[in-house]
């Protein structure tokens, strides 16, 4: 009795403002994995308890293919070449994407947690990259004791991302005189942050993010829109054309060059297909297959633990079955936005799109960086999946907008 009536309590407290700490995750990877872990955990676990007192405000549909999502990743870990490790793997996989059921509650709690999920992105996004840039100076005047190596020690990776959130809040906030002075600035510092540590996926991600922003959001015609990525995409590659050059030498194939050998992998993944073509090799298993996995560049033999491309790695590890319910979930989520796009109101398209141009950005980025298994795609993901469901209602319940309850 006493641990019940002192789990309602917690379970009222994560719903009403412990679910927000989901926007401090991308602080915490600059603490370190351990830090990420622990905090991510506790979250999960921490909001777990309190879904099935809930669960009517859960999407039946896409509830159901994320939960088959999982039962089938974990089916398939059984005859991989290492169960356990793909068991760890798993789990952490559910605790970072259980965001997927945490966020679509925590949105109808209130009429304000939207906006509430908004700001807290749009502030840990601006302290985030404060942040980096205050690390810039260790690593770049060799304060590190280690030569200056951008491709490896700076971190971009969330920052498009984060940056969709940052510009949403400006534009609605921000004063008409300056706001877009605000929006530019922004932009440029990751922008530069981005180009300094060339991270070509991060810079297409960036670059798809801000179209889908100026389209949907700022509600510019495509004519405008599709000119101006284009111009900051050719202005961040004449920056630092050099290292780009650098990074593509040594490849005789203008693709493979273009991808930095990621287009070598993707062809050896599709001429030796998983053994087990429905279920993949297992979760976390792919890393075993060293020889599809490895490459020579100029004679250079390179080893990488993954295929760099978030589809082919979920197809390679979790079979057909697996890659096909993720792609269903997240075309589920994308469709159901269209289909009712018509009838939300200027504001709710807005902040649909700030969460549409986020999810594009990652989806864009992990084709050619990082897996499924990865913090961007298994947490930050999914909670913007989470909120384009929210924001989509769910016809099952007859619900509108969780901003209009």
């Amino acid at each position: 009795m006493r641990i019940a009536a002192f789990g309602k309590p917690l379970q009222t407290a994560f719903f009403q403002w412990g679910w927000l700490v989901v926007a401090v995750l991308p602080l915490a990877q600059i603490g370190g994995r351990a830090l990420y872990t622990v905090l991510v955990s506790l979250y999960a676990l921490w909001g777990l308890p309190g879904l099935w007192s809930r669960r009517d405000r859960l999407d039946r549909a896409t509830t159901g293919l994320y939960l088959l999502l999982l039962g089938v990743a974990l089916y398939g870990l059984s005859g991989s070449v290492d169960p356990e490790g793909g068991l760890r793997v798993w789990v952490q996989f559910a605790l970072q994407s259980m965001t997927l059921l945490l966020l679509q509650v925590a949105l109808w709690e209130s009429s304000a947690q939207p906006d509430r999920l908004f700001a807290a992105f749009a502030l840990c996004g601006t302290i985030h990259l404060l942040i980096m840039y205050a690390q810039l100076p260790y690593y770049a005047l060799g304060w590190s004791g280690e030569p200056f190596d951008p491709s490896s020690q700076l971190r971009e990776d969330n920052l498009p991302f984060l940056l969709m959130f940052q510009l949403g809040w400006l534009w609605w906030r921000g004063g008409r005189r300056w706001r877009y002075a605000a929006m530019a600035a922004v932009t440029v510092a990751v922008l530069v942050y981005v180009v300094l540590s060339e991270g070509r996926a991060a810079l297409l991600g960036m670059s798809v993010g801000l179209a889908v922003f100026g389209w949907v959001v700022l509600g510019w015609r495509l004519r405008w829109v599709i000119p101006v990525v284009a111009l900051i995409g050719a202005i961040a590659i004449a920056a630092n054309v050099g290292a780009f050059q650098k990074m593509a030498s040594g490849f005789a194939n203008p693709l493979d060059a273009f991808t930095t050998g990621r287009s070598i992998l993707w062809r050896q993944a599709l001429e030796h297909p998983p053994v087990r073509p429905w279920l993949g090799v297992g979760m976390g298993n792919e890393s075993h297959m060293v020889e599809m996995l490895s490459f020579t560049v100029g004679g250079v033999p390179v080893q990488v633990k993954h295929l760099h491309n978030f589809l082919l790695d979920a197809w390679y590890e979790t079979g057909i079955l697996g890659s096909g319910l993720l792609v269903i979930l997240i075309a589920t989520a994308l469709g159901r936005l269209l289909w009712i796009w018509q009838r939300l109101t200027t504001e709710d398209r807005q902040r649909s799109g700030v969460l549409l141009a986020a999810t594009l950005a990652l989806m864009t980025s992990g084709l050619l960086s990082f897996s499924y298994t990865s913090r961007q795609l298994a947490c930050y993901l999914f909670v913007c999946l989470a909120g384009l469901i929210a924001f989509s209602g769910s016809p099952a319940n007859g619900r509108t907008d969780p901003g209009r309850r």
